[in-house]
């Protein structure tokens, strides 16, 4: 059997990385929903679909879902991985 491979460096992030990243990922996160409402209304000269509106219809309702809940996991990962860009040795 193989041995397991033992990492390289500290790969834990701090504990004030654990209490900042979290709350610096929200606040980006809150960003990136009005910046893409402000963007879908100067596009579309309407408001973006609320997905909770039972006049909009599935299809757009899922798809700005689809569009919000995946730039919203990107902003995390971006915001994670800078802010814990010092704790990691580079990949």
């Amino acid at each position: 059997m193989s041995e397991p491979v033992a990492p390289e460096g500290d790969t834990e992030p701090s504990a004030a990385m654990h209490l900042i990243a979290p709350i610096a990922a929200i606040g980006a996160t809150m960003v990136m929903r009005k910046v893409l409402s402000v963007g879908y209304a100067r596009s579309t000269g309407g408001p973006a679909p609320d997905p909770r509106d039972p006049r909009v219809s599935f299809g757009r309702a899922l798809a700005w879902a689809i569009i919000t809940a995946a730039t919203a996991a990107a902003v995390e990962t971006v915001v994670y991985r800078v802010m814990n860009r010092g704790t990691h040795e580079s990949d």
